[in-house]
C-alpha cells in the first residue's frame, strides 16, 4: 500500500491491530489473575515466569490507556481530518458510532444478564458469586431505575456508577462521551467561522459541568485527544521512524514504571500516553510488518472480549469450583494454578471470538443499511 494514503477506515496497520489486542488481553490477563491466584506477595519464591506473569497481569489500567490512544488516533483523527476539510456531517458520524458501538454493547448486556442470572441461581454457593475478590458481593448494587438510563445512553463512569455485574464497561461510557465532544471540541479549533464566543458556549458548559461532576474524564480525554494529534502527525508524515521507535521505547518504560510504583500511577500514564502517541505517528512504524491472521482477528474482536470477558471468567470460575473441585480460595501460581488460569483465559477468548462473529462481523453492513435508511431521506 503507498505510503501516500491516509490511515486506513478499518484501522487494520499491523501496529494498531497488535496494540487494540493487547490492550484487551492486558486486561483480561488482570482480571483472569485476580479471581484465581494469590496476589504476589503471597507468593512462594515466584520464579522469573511467574513474575513475568504477574507484570503482565497487572497492566489492566494500562491497557485502558492505550486503548484510549488507539481510539483517538482512528476515530479522533478521523473526526479532525474531516473538520478541517470541512467535510464532517454530524448524521453520519453519529449513525456510525451508534452502530459501532451499540450493535454489540446491547446484546452484550443482554448476555451479561443471563449469565449474571445463572450464577446467582445455580452458583452462589461458590467463591465467585458468593464472595468477589473483585467488586462487591451484590452484583446489582447501585443498579437502580435512576442508574438504568444512564447505563443505555452508554454514559456509565462518566456520570453514574458503573454495574456491578460488569465493572470493566466504565471506560466504554469514557469512550461514547469522547465521541459526542470530540467534534465540538475540533471545530473552534480547527475553523476560523467556528471561534466566535457563541459558539465556545456550549463546549465551555459541557467542560465544566463534567469536570465539576468527574474531574477525572478530562485526563482521559486528554489522553484520548493525544492520540487525535498523533493521527494529524501521521498525515503530515511528520515523525521519522527514530523518533517513533524511541516513542515505542518511553511507553514500554512507562509500563514497567507503573509497575514498579516509580512515580504516582498520573506520571508514568503521562509517558505511557505520549510514547504511544509518538510511535504511531510514526508512518513508517506503523505500516512495519506484514498482517498477522491471529492478530487482525484479535483486534477484530477485542471490543467485544472487553464488553464480556469478566462475566465469562466468573462463570466459567463458578464451573470450576462446583465441577472440578476448584478451592474455595484464591490459590498459589502452582501447575494447577497456571492451568486454572490458561483455562480460564482460553475460554474468554473462545467465547468473545463467538460472540463477535453473531454481532461485530455484521456491523459494518448493518451501519451501511442504516445510512441507507436514515441519510438518504
Amino acid at each position: 500500500m503507498s505510503s501516500n494514503q491516509p490511515p486506513r477506515p478499518d484501522g487494520h496497520w499491523p501496529l494498531l491491530d497488535l496494540i487494540r489486542f493487547f490492550a484487551a488481553l492486558l486486561v483480561l490477563f488482570g482480571h483472569a489473575r485476580g479471581l484465581l491466584l494469590e496476589g504476589i506477595g503471597s507468593v512462594e519464591q515466584p520464579n522469573l515466569a511467574v513474575q513475568t506473569l504477574y507484570f503482565m497481569s497487572s497492566l489492566q489500567h494500562e491497557g485502558v490507556v492505550l486503548f484510549f490512544v488507539v481510539s483517538g488516533f482512528l476515530v479522533g483523527g478521523s473526526t479532525w481530518r474531516l473538520i478541517a476539510a470541512e467535510r464532517f456531517q454530524y448524521p453520519p458520524y453519529l449513525v456510525n458510532r451508534f452502530a459501532r458501538i451499540y450493535l454489540v454493547y446491547i446484546p452484550a448486556l443482554l448476555l451479561v444478564v443471563v449469565l449474571d442470572q445463572i450464577g446467582k441461581h445455580y452458583f452462589l454457593d461458590t467463591r465467585f458469586y458468593g464472595e468477589r475478590p473483585l467488586f462487591p458481593v451484590a452484583v446489582f448494587d447501585e443498579w437502580t431505575w435512576v442508574q438504568i438510563p444512564c447505563h443505555l445512553v452508554t454514559l456509565q463512569g462518566i456520570i453514574c456508577l458503573h454495574w456491578g455485574a460488569d465493572p470493566p464497561l466504565w471506560s466504554l461510557g469514557y469512550e461514547w462521551a469522547f465521541y459526542l465532544l470530540a467534534p465540538l471540541a475540533l471545530f473552534p479549533l480547527l475553523l476560523a467561522k467556528w471561534r466566535r464566543p457563541v459558539d465556545l458556549v456550549v463546549p465551555a458548559i459541557i467542560t465544566v459541568a463534567l469536570t465539576w461532576w468527574n474531574p477525572e474524564w478530562l485526563l482521559w480525554f486528554a489522553m484520548w485527544m493525544c492520540g487525535a494529534v498523533a493521527a494529524r502527525a501521521f498525515d503530515a508524515k511528520s515523525v521519522s521512524t527514530l523518533a517513533g521507535a524511541l516513542g515505542a521505547v518511553a511507553c514500554a518504560a512507562g509500563l514497567v514504571l507503573s509497575r514498579l510504583k516509580f512515580g504516582p500511577l498520573f506520571a508514568t500514564d503521562v509517558i505511557v500516553t505520549l510514547g504511544l502517541a509518538v510511535a504511531i505517528s510514526s508512518r513508517a512504524l506503523v505500516q512495519l510488518g506484514g498482517e498477522v491472521a491471529v492478530i487482525r482477528r484479535g483486534a477484530g474482536f477485542s471490543y467485544s472480549l472487553y464488553l464480556i470477558h469478566l462475566p465469562v471468567c466468573l462463570i466459567v470460575g463458578a464451573i470450576f469450583q462446583r465441577w472440578l473441585g476448584w478451592p474455595a480460595q484464591l490459590v498459589q501460581p502452582d501447575a494447577r494454578g497456571l492451568a486454572g488460569f490458561a483455562g480460564m483465559v482460553v475460554i474468554a477468548l473462545f467465547a468473545a471470538l463467538l460472540f463477535a462473529m453473531a454481532t461485530e462481523d455484521h456491523t459494518t453492513t448493518v451501519r451501511r443499511w442504516l445510512s441507507r435508511r436514515l441519510l438518504s431521506r
